[in-house]
Formats: structure tokens, C-alpha cells, sequence
């Protein structure tokens, strides 16, 4: 994958993700997705493989991802058929 489409990516499940970090969240904890896209890069599926710990933001990264939805279209135009995601609340 083009360090392009991750940019891209990453900026647009950013901007779609919603959430008010609690003052006491210590780190950063990451969630893993498994994401399987369609041709059409819309998303067909987005699996939790491991918890953050913390359920409200195994939620809010969750959400943002499907809201993310078609996703950007790799520099060749095509679209990975499945995607491992793993997002942090202070992730950039």
C-alpha cells in the first residue's frame, strides 16, 4: 500500500471519529480492526480484533471507520480488499 493512501486514510477516519478523551486515559490504548472492502471501496465489514481496553473508544474508532465509507481509492485506483486499522484516541 502507497504511504499516500495511509496518509489519505488516516486523515479521513480522523476527521470522522468523534471522541472526548476522560482526563484520566492514561497512554494512548490502541483498538485493531479487521476491514474488508467492496470493488467500490465502500466497507462491507469492520471487525474489532482487540480491544483498547477502554469500550467507549472501541466504539467512537469504530464508528469512525464506517463513516469513512466509500474510502479512498489507492494511487492505482483500485481498492485493498481487507484492512488491518489500529487507532489510538491521541493518534495524529
Amino acid at each position: 500500500m502507497d504511504a499516500g493512501f495511509q496518509a489519505q486514510l488516516r486523515s479521513a477516519i480522523r476527521a470522522n471519529t468523534n471522541f472526548l478523551i476522560p482526563p484520566d486515559l492514561a497512554g494512548n490504548p490502541k483498538a485493531e480492526f479487521a476491514v474488508r472492502l467492496r470493488d467500490d471501496c465502500s466497507v462491507a465489514s469492520v471487525t474489532l480484533r482487540k480491544s483498547s481496553g477502554h469500550a467507549g473508544w472501541d466504539s467512537a474508532a469504530e464508528r469512525g471507520i464506517q463513516r469513512t465509507d466509500p474510502f479512498p481509492r489507492m494511487a492505482n485506483g483500485t481498492c485493498p480488499p481487507s484492512l488491518t486499522i489500529i487507532r489510538g484516541p491521541r493518534d495524529n
